[in-house]
């Protein structure tokens, strides 16, 4: 087993570590980059990053499950010409390492092609931070503190995207790998390249249903696709790193390369052509990659740094990405927030300082700080919608798991209800935080008590292959949906009848109304009450009533894909006045529904006696469960209906 000899030497306070690649002399008296065993020789040198530093590239990628094993060799190269060698563990670094070149040319310019632009000093966060588990912890906190200046002073950033790759037609592959051609994917650069000098140069087709077909051909648009799939996109701190502004950046893949600029003119450029297309014709694969044009408008938000993005909408639009510790889905989100509000380092207002990059502290206390910095800067309680029973437990009920969160429909479609009225009502939440006891007190509404509950078709993060798997959802729905149907109409034996609903209408139209959160089928669709689905519920009692075999609820009925994606993972539940409504999976007889004013979705809470963890013995405290929907509630019926009190939120 090798053993590597670099020991990292601590870096003073504000300073950087920059990598240099040299060229490595070979047996045969050429150079080469790497040498023919593997090895890459490199500087590493400390430079104070207010110094200034010399210019130097950022690299943007990501770390990659694949390990080297053994790990390839780093020469490290002191200024007295000795040599230690450092582990590269990481294979996709060391695919970047190897397709890099030097800035310099040897003497005898023996080196191989060059296969991609050469680099100067690299600021690498896998070779210039001290990733020792124990030494390089302090450092490491340091280093982030760091990052968002780190990457705004180079002068070029690499998006390594990763190594190229072959892809070979094969019918039956699951689709789009069936699809894509044997063509390498860093053919999508190539294409990039071509869209955006058409563009530049008045070249390109005028917009029509036919259009984008003029401009990238299927084996085009399958290595584009082949690129949004890359693991690149799937990390959170990219982020932070790719939306850089006043930075020139640039797309690598293997050997290809292409201006980030370029790459994003041709994404607007199949964006405006595939509009022409609608929903129902969009192409497969597709050429759009939603990551770049996200990263862009993160781009112009930081340059102008005048609003324009909530820290709460960023949480939200990045919360599928990946990170290794839990507490980086926040701080890789905090300097993009800062950026956007045009905050700097070391402002005395900045309330941005309340959450630091603190690995010591628990994550439970990072989620929290969070939450109380996006309502003390918003004054609105919008994250509350984003807070389930069913979340890591560790956490206060009013907290959201910023992590992964449970339900996004509610928060997607408040500005579709008002049941706590809102600006236009001129309500306001009222609300207290008490960071010493970790409560927050809320002004509400007691609505109702649930008294019945019938449990959701699936847990919320048990999604499966729900666009095509329908031989999967059947067995599944279809007694789902004929047990649900008694539930709504538990009438004895005899005749069952449509019934009128507490909040207008029939039950039928309410029991509709919750499965599809009262909007319209399509789930890019934000229209409510307008041809929302019906389920055959009353109709399935009904058959059974008079002795016939009720016909299963088929999932390839309209609507099947948006109850599956908005609230197949809620409960549902009805009061004791008769409202029915869905909410949390966690729900349980005796919570019960309230309106807060200021916010436009109800929420579902739960009391804690006093002789509980959590109780107290000077007034009642309560438990959220979750947001939830009913018909009859929504806008604003019940704010002038009962006087309001306070809900200790523990």
């Amino acid at each position: 087993m090798t053993e590597f000899t670099y020991v990292y030497t601590p870096l003073q306070e504000g300073h950087i570590r920059l990598l240099r690649l040299e060229w490595s002399s070979s047996s045969s008296s050429t150079r080469d980059h790497p040498a023919p065993n593997g090895s890459i020789r490199a500087s590493l040198t400390h430079h104070d990053l207010s110094g200034p530093p010399p210019p130097y590239t950022a690299l943007s990628y990501t770390w990659g499950d694949k390990k080297l094993e053994p790990p390839q060799t780093l020469n490290i190269v002191s200024p007295d010409s000795s040599v230690k060698t450092f582990p590269i563990h990481q294979e996709n670094l060391y695919s970047f390492l190897r397709q890099a070149r030097p800035d310099h040319l040897p003497a005898d310019n023996g080196a191989t092609t060059r296969r991609a632009p050469n680099v100067g000093y690299l600021w690498v966060d896998a070779i210039s931070i001290n990733q020792c588990e124990d030494a390089g912890k302090e450092e490491k906190v340091a280093q982030l503190k760091l990052m968002s200046r780190i990457y705004a002073s180079a002068c070029r950033l690499i998006i390594w995207l990763g190594p190229d790759k072959m892809n070979t037609v094969n019918p039956d592959a699951p689709f789009p790998e069936n699809l894509w051609p044997t063509h390498p994917t860093g053919h999508a650069m190539t294409v990039y390249q071509r869209v955006a000098v058409a563009w530049a140069s008045n070249q390109l087709p005028e917009v029509s249903r036919s259009s984008l077909a003029q401009i990238v051909d299927q084996v085009d648009r399958a290595c584009i696709e082949a690129i949004t799939r890359l693991p690149y996109w799937k990390r959170s701190w990219i982020y932070q790193e790719a939306s850089t502004p006043n930075v020139p950046r640039e797309f690598w893949l293997g050997g290809h390369t292409v201006w980030f600029e370029a790459a994003e003119v041709a994404n607007r450029v199949f964006h405006s052509h595939m509009l022409e297309l609608g929903l129902n014709s969009l192409p497969n694969p597709s050429p759009l990659n939603v990551d770049i044009a996200y990263i862009q408008e993160l781009t112009l938000l930081r340059q102008k740094g005048e609003g324009g993005l909530s820290l709460l909408d960023l949480m939200v639009r990045t919360n599928s990405l990946n990170a290794s510790e839990a507490v980086d889905k926040v701080y890789a989100m905090m300097n993009i927030a800062r950026d956007i509000y045009g905050l700097k380092p070391g402002q005395d207002d900045d309330a941005f300082t309340a959450v630091r990059v603190d690995y010591e502290l628990p994550k439970e206390d990072v989620y929290m700080n969070v939450a109380c910095l996006i309502m003390e800067t918003t004054k609105e309680l919008d994250l509350l919608l984003f807070c389930s029973a069913g979340q890591y437990k560790g956490l206060k009920s009013w907290v959201p798991n910023f992590y992964r969160f449970v339900y996004s429909v509610p928060y997607r479609t408040r500005e579709l209800y008002d049941a706590g009225g809102g600006e236009t009502s001129g309500k306001r939440p009222r609300f207290s935080l008490n960071r010493d006891e970790k409560t927050l007190a809320v002004w509400g509404i007691k609505v109702d008590t649930v008294v019945g509950i019938y449990p959701s078709m699936r847990r919320p993060l048990q999604w499966g292959d729900y666009t095509s798997k329908t031989d999967f959802w059947q067995p599944i729905f279809g007694p789902w949906m004929r047990s649900l149907a008694w539930f709504v109409f538990p009438q004895p034996e005899g005749s069952v009848a449509e019934e009128a609903y507490i909040g207008g209408g029939t039950v039928s139209e309410a029991i509709d109304s919750a499965l599809a959160w009262g909007m319209a089928p399509g789930y890019g669709t934000l229209k409510r009450d307008i041809d929302v689905t019906h389920w055959p519920l009353l109709e399935q009692v009904q058959a059974s009533a008079n002795g016939e075999e009720p016909e299963e609820v088929s999932v390839k009925r309209r609507g099947f894909q948006d109850f599956l994606v908005q609230t197949s993972a809620m409960a549902v539940f009805r009061t004791s006045q008769g409202y029915l409504g869905v909410g949390d999976e966690k729900i349980v007889l005796g919570d019960v529904v309230v309106v807060i004013p200021g916010l436009a979705v109800p929420l579902v809470l739960r009391t804690i006696p006093s002789y509980e963890p959590g109780g107290s013995p000077d007034g009642p405290r309560w438990r959220l469960v979750g947001p939830c929907y009913a018909k009859g509630i929504m806008d604003g019926e019940w704010l002038e209906k009962r006087e309001g009190q306070e809900f200790v939120l523990i």
